[in-house]
């Protein structure tokens, strides 16, 4: 298994594990993926996301950005997608701890995840405190016609 920073030729491999992601777990919201807007997104992350590649393949992604917190306007880095497919889900957290030790490297010393409300939220919050996040804010969607 190798971790390392995305590139543009993981595009395609990206946008099809957005593809298993969405399936698992946006499909409930009414999401569309719009592949211009994919690849946009993509585009805008690139230098801040990062692969997870087993045999040549691409089994998971963390990508996000980095913004200035509201308050301190310090570097955090917020991550917009964190997915790694079911069969691989064992490297998930490997992933995410190559991104922490970019981010440290990088003078960034914040990082945000967020949690899809479907998702076993339970198993997901026990293990982000698990790994020394805490919980700071929670999310509400609601559709208006």
């Amino acid at each position: 298994m190798e971790i390392r920073p995305g590139t543009d030729e993981d595009f395609i491999p990206a946008m099809e594990l957005i593809v298993e992601f969405a399936e698992e777990s946006l499909s409930e919201y009414g999401t569309y993926l719009d592949p211009e807007r994919l690849k946009e997104t993509f585009n805008k992350v690139l230098k801040t996301s990062f692969v997870a590649v087993v045999d040549n393949k691409m089994v998971g992604v963390l990508a996000g950005h980095i913004v200035n917190d509201f308050c301190s306007k310090l570097p955090v880095y917020e991550e917009v997608l964190w997915y790694v497919n079911k069969e691989h889900r064992k490297y998930g957290i490997k992933l995410l701890h190559y991104v922490e030790r970019w981010c440290l490297k990088n003078n960034i010393k914040r990082i945000t995840m967020c949690c899809m409300g479907n998702l076993k939220t339970d198993k997901l919050f026990s293990l982000y405190e698990k790994l020394g996040f805490r919980i700071m804010e929670t999310r509400f969607i609601k559709e208006l016609n």
